[in-house]
């Protein structure tokens, strides 16, 4: 994954904003003041936690290595972490 692709990807999504509510190695992208990605900046090689929908988030990490279980900042819906450079 590259950061600089991710980020503007993100930030292409209509009323997308992005902020560092973690500390300045976390990009937190929103759109109508709710989290849709995370961005560790610290990590290598590059991860993002991205929100999804509970079923699709189980069947992406049955189909990916890359895609394992991400920390979730509330339990109504589950996310998922994506690692490496590959594309899903």
């Amino acid at each position: 994954m590259h950061v600089d692709g991710f980020r503007e990807y993100c930030l292409r999504k209509p009323g997308a904003t992005e902020s560092t509510p973690f500390g300045e190695d976390n990009l937190v992208f929103k759109v109508g003041g709710k989290m849709f990605a995370l961005l560790a900046l610290d990590e290598i090689p590059a991860a993002c936690n991205l929100k999804c929908d509970p079923d699709l988030a189980l069947e992406l990490r049955d189909r990916y290595e890359q895609v394992r279980p991400g920390v979730s900042h509330e339990q109504k819906t589950l996310e998922h972490r994506r690692t490496g450079h590959r594309a899903l």
